[in-house]
């Protein structure tokens, strides 16, 4: 039997040379704690140190739940046209 993870979308923070960077994700409920340091993973370089969650939404999601931004932004290429292949002058 497998667990089910239950998520929540957070606002983190990361200090980084000369200022910061943000990112909203969703996250396991047992580490979406306002103040709570993380690692997160990014697909360019692996794991990041440093992520501070500054922010916990209210809604719980279950894991087959979780939104599918790859699945969202093809379906909104395709509705406005950004999609199509661009004619050369």
């Amino acid at each position: 039997m497998s667990r089910n993870v239950k998520y929540v979308q957070c606002a983190m923070r990361r200090d980084i040379a000369g200022g910061s960077v943000r990112t909203t994700s969703y996250i396991p409920q047992e580490f979406a704690k306002v103040g709570r340091v993380l690692r997160l993973k990014d697909d360019n370089v692996g794991w990041v140190d440093g992520w501070v969650v500054e922010f916990v939404g209210d809604e719980i999601v279950e894991g087959d739940q979780l939104p599918d931004s790859h699945k969202a932004i093809k379906n909104h290429r395709k509705s406005t046209g950004d999609s199509t292949p661009r004619l050369r002058a």
